[in-house]
């Protein structure tokens, strides 16, 4: 009974120790990173937006905002370490709003009000997929870095600015270079 009382007590101990919802962003730039033409290894062009929503609206952990009248939908969870809030987020651009629309875009980007953590993950996320990709760059700046692959350009970008909400956001764009340009 001491046995039982003891593991429910550390059970308990370490589910309120974790803060709710918490997720490491630096994994979540990783796995994005190492495999540049997809997201979570579940996101691609051409996907049916049907399927975007089905995988996004029930993760418990974010939250989904789709819509039938909109040619976007996305997911976002928010994680706060050490005082510094950290959002993720996904972006799909489809080529209509039903269920049968294909994705034509996506963006993952990051947001925080912190500098320091926004150009540490763009900084992450261009190294991973700098050492990931088979071509150098198609074009580089201080900014932002695009790379071409096949008919698919992927592009990382931070402004180092703020937007009007007082955050820095970090993101990482693919589109079919043949359909949108």
């Amino acid at each position: 009974m001491t046995c039982k009382k003891l593991m429910a007590a550390t059970l308990l101990w370490a589910a309120l120790a974790t803060p709710a919802g918490a997720f490491d962003y630096n994994q979540s730039v990783d796995e994005i990173a190492e495999s540049p033409l997809t997201a979570y290894q579940t996101v691609y062009l051409g996907m049916p937006r049907a399927d975007f929503d089905a995988n996004f609206s029930i993760l418990p952990d974010w939250t989904f905002y789709g819509s039938t009248v909109s040619f976007t939908e996305r997911a976002e969870r928010t994680s706060v370490v050490k005082n510094v809030s950290v959002t993720e987020g996904i972006e799909i651009f489809s080529a209509d709003t039903s269920a049968k629309g294909k994705v034509l875009a996506f963006d993952n980007y990051f947001k925080t009000t912190d500098k320091a953590t926004a150009k540490s993950i763009y900084s992450r996320l261009v190294a991973t997929i700098y050492s990931n990709m088979e071509n150098f760059p198609v074009k580089q700046s201080d900014k932002e870095v695009e790379w071409t692959q096949d008919d698919v350009s992927i592009t990382v970008a931070f402004d180092g600015q703020k937007d009007a909400k007082g955050q820095y956001i970090v993101y990482i764009r693919r589109y079919n270079n043949k359909i949108l340009k």
